[in-house]
C-alpha cells in the first residue's frame, strides 16, 4: 500500500466517527469526517477543477484527487445549482472507478454534499466489494436529512455481517433515521458477547428510548474516565463513549438517566465530560 493511501477504517482519529470502532458507542448526531490518509494535501483547485483532473487521471492516483475533492466539500459550501451537477459526476465516477480508494472517496465526498440526490449511488456502494466503500457508505447515508426515504431492508442486513464496523455503522443509521423495525434487532443485538455492538446497541437504542438499554448506559457513565493502563478502554475512548451517551440523551429529550448523572458530576474525572452532564441535567430538567 502506498504511503499516505487509506488503509483499513481508521475512524479512532475523529472522537464521534471514531466511536464506531471498539469500543464504541453511537452518537445519534450525524457528523461526516474525511479520515484514512495522513498525509495532508493542500490545494488551491475548485471541486469542479477536481472533478475534470478525475476524469482524466489514471488508475495509480485518482484517489488522491478524489481525496482533496472530499476534503474540499466537507470543508466548503457548494452552491444548490451546482449540486446536480456534482452528484451526476460523482455517480459516473464511482462507477467506472477500478480503485477501490477512488471509489471509497467520491462516497465520502457524496456523503458531506448532504443530498438527497446522493442516496441512489451511496445505495449501490453499500453492496460494493470493498469493505471500507460499504463501510462510508452506510455512514454517508446517516448524514442525510431525516424523513428522506432510504433502503432501511438493505441497512437491516448488514446488522446480519460479521463486520462488526459495518454493522455498527448500521445501528447509527438505522437509529439516527429511527426506522421503527430496527429497534427489535438493536434489543437483540444489545444481548451480543462483542462489547463494541452492546455498547453500539444500547446507545442506539436511546433513540426509540428503550429502556432495556438503561443498565448498560449506566455501566458506561460509571466507568472511570483515567482507567488503568492495563483497562479494556483508553482514556479517550471512554471519554467518547460517555460524550456519545449524553448527546444522544439529549437529542432524543429522553431523561431516564438524570438522576445517575447528577450523582456522578462531583465525582467525574474528565472537566469536559462534567460540562456536558450539566448541560444535559439542565436541559432535560424542563422535560
Amino acid at each position: 500500500m502506498e504511503a499516505g493511501s487509506p488503509g483499513k477504517k481508521k475512524i479512532l482519529e475523529n472522537p464521534i466517527i471514531g466511536s464506531l470502532v471498539v469500543p464504541v458507542a453511537i452518537i445519534l448526531v450525524g457528523a461526516l469526517i474525511i479520515f484514512g490518509v495522513t498525509k495532508m494535501l493542500s490545494s488551491d483547485r475548485s471541486y469542479k477543477d477536481l472533478v475534470r483532473e478525475l476524469h482524466s487521471k489514471t488508475f495509480g492516483n485518482r484517489w488522491v484527487a478524489a481525496y482533496e475533492l472530499s476534503k474540499l466539500i466537507s470543508t466548503s459550501s457548494i452552491p444548490e445549482e451546482d449540486i446536480p451537477w456534482l452528484v451526476g459526476n460523482l455517480d459516473e465516477l464511482y462507477k467506472s472507478a477500478q480503485d477501490a480508494r477512488t471509489r471509497d472517496f467520491i462516497v465520502v465526498a457524496m456523503g458531506a454534499l448532504k443530498s438527497d440526490l446522493s442516496i441512489p449511488v451511496l445505495t449501490q456502494a453499500i453492496s460494493d466489494s470493498d469493505p471500507n466503500v460499504r463501510f462510508h457508505a452506510v455512514i454517508a447515508l446517516s448524514e442525510n436529512k431525516l424523513g428522506v426515504e432510504i433502503n432501511k431492508n438493505l441497512l437491516l442486513n448488514l446488522l446480519n455481517l460479521e463486520d462488526e464496523a459495518v454493522k455498527q455503522a448500521a445501528i447509527f443509521t438505522l437509529a439516527m433515521h429511527n426506522i421503527p423495525e430496527a429497534e427489535e434487532k438493536l434489543v437483540k443485538l444489545h444481548n451480543s458477547s462483542s462489547v463494541s455492538i452492546r455498547y453500539a446497541a444500547a446507545t442506539g437504542l436511546i433513540s426509540y428510548r428503550n429502556d432495556v438499554a438503561r443498565e448498560t448506559l449506566e455501566e458506561i457513565l460509571s466507568m472511570s474516565s483515567r482507567p488503568s493502563a492495563d483497562a479494556a478502554f483508553s482514556e479517550s475512548k471512554v471519554i467518547g463513549l460517555k460524550m456519545n451517551i449524553l448527546k444522544s440523551l439529549r437529542k432524543t429529550q429522553w431523561n431516564v438517566l438524570n438522576e445517575l448523572i447528577e450523582r456522578l458530576i462531583p465525582v467525574e474525572q474528565n472537566l469536559g465530560v462534567v460540562s456536558e452532564m450539566r448541560e444535559t441535567v439542565n436541559q432535560l430538567k424542563k422535560r
